[in-house]
Formats: structure tokens, C-alpha cells, sequence
């Protein structure tokens, strides 16, 4: 129910999109993962201190508005699920990563049509998150979202 106490109508455009919204992220299986970062946070919860808590419930929050800011952005979920890929397929063993690249090892691989690609994808993103650095660099206040996380850990 609502706060009206009227009946959630399900043909409603905000309905069919949250709906569409979580079929996605459940055929990505981005909804999983959630589901075990919620299970994960509850259990660190049950074995840490208040401090602790609530520093993981701050970065928790802000995961959760990453996420929600993704969930509308399609290509974003897909990224995300090629990055989630990608870091598993180069190091399944995070212990055990792949070995080191020198100078000549690096010039060798650059004419690999996959690296090749993954480099074009990498300069892509950079040139993006610079832009996007440009674009926010006035809309944050980088103090006070400091004093607002301060005065998050005197409560």
C-alpha cells in the first residue's frame, strides 16, 4: 500500500519500469550480487563495532546510489558486467595474479586485436571520466560533503 492507502496499480509507467528495471538486473545478475552484498553487509554487521557498522553503511549507501544511478543507464549495467568478467578472467586467484609485463613484453602485446580493443575502450573511458571531472568539478563541495560524513560519524 502507499501512503494514501490506495492500491499500487500495476499497470502504472512507474511500476512497468521498476519491474523492467529489476528483470534486468536479475538476467544480468547484477540482482544476485546485490542480494550477497546485502547479506555480506548484514553479517559484518553482527561481527563488527558501531563504527565499523556505520562506515559500511555509508559506503553501503553509496554503493546503493552507484547501483541505483546504473539501474537506469543500461549501458552502464553492461559495462559493469564486463568489467565484473574481465577482473575474473585475469586473476581468478587475486593471490596468484598474472605475471609481470615489461617494456618490450607490453610493445609485443599492443599488436594483439584484443588488447587493441580493450586499449580503445580504456582511452575511451578515460577521455569520458575526464570530461565528467570537468563537467561535476563546480557542482561538488568537496568540504562539505566531509562536514556532512563528520557529522554522519558523531551520531
Amino acid at each position: 500500500m502507499t501512503d494514501t492507502d490506495e492500491p499500487i496499480d500495476p499497470e502504472a509507467e512507474s511500476v512497468q519500469n521498476a519491474l523492467e528495471t529489476l528483470v534486468e538486473l536479475e538476467e544480468t545478475g547484477t540482482l544476485d550480487d546485490l542480494a550477497e552484498a546485502a547479506n555480506l553487509v548484514s553479517l559484518a554487521a553482527e561481527a563488527v563495532d558501531d563504527d565499523m557498522v556505520k562506515s559500511t553503511m555509508r559506503a553501503a549507501v553509496r554503493a546503493g546510489e552507484l547501483f541505483d544511478t546504473a539501474a537506469g543507464e543500461p549501458e552502464a549495467l553492461r559495462n559493469l558486467e564486463v568489467f565484473t568478467a574481465a577482473m575474473t578472467e585475469a586473476a581468478p586467484d587475486p593471490a596468484d595474479p598474472p605475471g609481470k609485463v615489461g617494456r618490450f613484453g607490453a610493445i609485443g602485446k599492443m599488436g594483439d586485436p584484443k588488447v587493441q580493443r580493450g586499449l580503445g575502450f580504456t582511452f575511451r573511458l578515460l577521455h569520458e571520466i575526464g570530461d565528467q571531472l570537468e563537467q561535476r568539478a563546480d557542482r561538488y563541495d568537496f568540504e562539505s560533503e566531509l562536514a556532512a560524513l563528520d557529522d554522519l560519524d558523531e551520531r
